[in-house]
Parts: structure tokens; C-alpha cells; sequence
């Protein structure tokens, strides 16, 4: 991949330029939190790049949590809507990470033939220029994964902060082509501003394994999972969970969705809402059937769906180590200790076969 270096002057000039064309949207801090906001001005003002990952994960860009389409028994075709031009700033490897699992199932890579126009679209109209992660969250834990806190692939763009500036990556026709508009702003990148980066991140990968030291497991999550149907710990770690879906909401893998008909003044309309597998109506059917009526047990199907089905199928972990479903949960569930309770539960088991 090209790499160039922009300063922080003439970085503030690319914004003002892709502004002018398109929707710009980054990372804004409100109290302790970061969220995506709209950048109306041509010179934005406090925005916080290189930090760790904002609230909203970044499929709610092209899978919206509420969209119409249908009304009057009619299509709302996507053919028919504006799609604005989007650019997408500060976005993080574990969310980048995410749209591999989301492009499997909308973008018609890996599950089917036909595309999902809606997400396609939305994908087709954004740029992505993601930043490195160098303040990881408490609840971060992507190098369990084998994941970094910052970018290899799936940008357009990406930065890199160093002294006086940005080294920026280029990952696609899309970046070439920003930068080749922008050319006169940027320079070569140097060993020097390189080998600074390359610090800067090995820095950065330090520390999320520092937070994770406590919750290591020394057998992959897939393994884990593997055998671990019968167990118990999906009782003892469901018990605090309220069932209330926050996990699923804020996950920036979870794809499911619900079809919702209703009356809009004097029309009807249908609308597609994100839906949630911990919520005991998700897999009822006719007749009030429910093949997970219990909440361990669906409790257990979510990350038995990140973590074998999605791998068995496409050999992708529907999991980047995001940490959002740690931070939001009201139980204090933390995926990470499910997973040493799990791994300790079948060295138990092991130990029994050997008695």
C-alpha cells in the first residue's frame, strides 16, 4: 500500500475540500463518551481521532437501525432514494473489522447471490478514513482475536498520527483518488515518519494486551465454543442478564432484523428494525413455539453464532473485540470471562475423564 504524510495544516485544507462534496461525519466526545456527529463547517474543531472506537458502531451508517421500505404495498426502491456521499472519519480496526461479517450477508459475498441494494448503496457512497486506536477502551480486547487496535485493511484512508502531522495509507481506488485531488497536500513519507509509527502502534497493541492479561485464555474462542453446548457456565453467567438486547444493539457484527407493518397517518408502511437474539420473541414462531424459550439458552446462541457458526461457514469470527457489548451491558457480563469459565470448566471435565 502508498503511504504519504500530510500535515496538520494542510489535513484541516482535505477536510475543508471533502466537505464541500460530501457529508462528513466523526468522532465528537459528549461527557465520557465519543459519538459520531455531522461536521458542518469546513474547519472542524474538536475531534477526537486517535482515541478508541465511538458508541455507535459503524454498520448503523449502511444497515440503519430503522429504515422504511415499503409503503402502500410499494417497494421504496433504492434505486429511487438519494444516497448522499458520505465520508467517515476515525473509524477503528474492530469496526472495519466488522464489515467483513456484514458485506458476507448484505453485500452478497459469502450467503447469497443478490446483494441487499439498501446496504450496498450506502457502501458504495462512503469513504472510509479510519485512525489508529491508541487510547484503548477498558473493555477492548481485539488482540485475542489475533486483531490489532489499528488498520491492515478495509479503509479507503488512514491515519497515523506523528510528530507534526499524519502518515496516511492509502487502501483503495477510492483514497487514491482523494489523494490524487489533493495531491499538492501531501508529501512522501520517510523512514523516519514511518519507524514513528510503527512505535507509536507496537505502543498502542501493548497496552490492550495489558488490559487483557487477567482474562487470557490459551485456546482460541472457536474451540472454546466447540465444546461447550451442555455447559453450565451459560446458566451461572445468564443469571445476571436482564435480557434487555443492549448487546446485540450495539454490536457492530449483529445483522439480524425484524420486518415491522404499520399505519402512517392514512398509509400503511413496512419498516426494517434491528432486532436482538437475546429477546425472548426473536425465534418464536406460529402458535407461540420458541426453540429457546429459556434465557441461557439464548444466551449461549449468541456467541455460539459469533463464534462457531459464522466460522464454520466462513471462516470469520463475528467478533472483533470491540468491547461495546462489555460497556453497555447492565448484568456486568463480560464476554471475556465466559470464556475462561469455559475453558475451565472442560479442564475440569478433562481431569474427570482421566480419574
Amino acid at each position: 500500500m502508498e503511504t504519504f504524510s500530510i500535515s496538520t495544516a494542510n489535513f484541516q485544507h482535505l477536510l475543508g475540500n471533502l466537505v464541500k462534496k460530501n457529508l462528513l461525519y466523526a468522532p465528537r466526545k459528549k461527557g465520557d463518551f465519543l459519538f459520531y456527529e455531522k461536521i458542518e463547517t469546513a474547519s472542524p474543531k474538536d475531534l477526537v481521532l486517535h482515541t478508541n472506537r465511538p458508541v455507535q458502531p459503524l454498520k448503523s451508517f449502511f444497515f440503519p437501525p430503522y429504515q422504511k421500505v415499503s409503503q402502500y404495498f410499494q417497494v421504496a426502491s433504492p434505486q429511487e432514494r438519494e444516497f448522499p456521499k458520505k465520508v467517515i472519519l476515525g473509524a477503528k480496526s474492530c469496526d472495519l473489522e466488522s464489515l467483513k461479517t456484514l458485506d458476507s450477508v448484505y453485500a452478497g459475498t459469502q450467503f447469497s447471490s443478490s446483494p441487499d441494494p439498501w446496504y450496498t448503496r450506502a457502501r458504495d457512497n462512503s469513504l472510509l478514513i479510519s485512525s489508529d486506536c491508541l487510547e484503548p477502551d477498558e473493555n477492548c480486547f481485539c488482540t485475542l482475536l489475533g486483531s490489532h487496535p489499528y488498520p491492515e485493511e478495509g479503509f479507503d484512508l488512514n491515519l497515523s498520527p506523528v510528530d507534526g502531522g499524519f502518515v496516511i495509507e492509502v487502501g483503495s481506488e477510492k483514497g487514491k483518488t482523494i489523494v490524487t485531488q489533493n495531491q499538492n497536500l501531501f508529501t512522501s513519507a520517510g523512514e523516519k515518519l514511518l519507524a514513528q509509527r510503527e512505535k507509536i502502534r507496537a505502543n498502542s497493541q501493548s497496552k490492550v494486551k495489558e488490559l487483557n492479561q487477567e482474562v487470557e485464555v490459551k485456546s482460541p474462542y472457536r474451540d472454546l465454543i466447540r465444546e461447550s453446548y451442555s455447559s453450565a457456565v451459560w446458566k451461572n453467567h445468564s443469571e445476571s442478564c436482564v435480557d434487555c438486547g443492549g448487546c446485540n444493539e450495539i454490536c457492530p457484527t449483529c445483522r439480524c432484523f425484524l420486518l415491522q407493518d404499520g399505519r402512517e397517518k392514512e398509509r400503511f408502511e413496512r419498516v426494517r428494525l434491528w432486532d436482538a437474539c437475546l429477546l425472548t420473541g426473536f425465534a418464536r414462531v406460529a402458535g407461540g413455539a420458541n426453540p429457546r424459550p429459556k434465557l441461557a439458552d439464548r444466551f449461549s446462541n449468541r456467541l455460539f453464532c459469533k463464534f462457531y457458526f459464522f466460522p464454520e461457514n466462513v471462516n470469520l469470527d463475528a467478533c472483533t473485540g470491540c468491547g461495546r457489548c462489555i460497556s453497555v451491558c447492565i448484568g456486568k457480563i463480560d464476554m471475556r470471562k465466559v470464556f475462561q469459565d469455559l475453558e475451565k470448566d472442560r479442564s475440569e471435565a478433562s481431569m474427570e475423564k482421566i480419574k
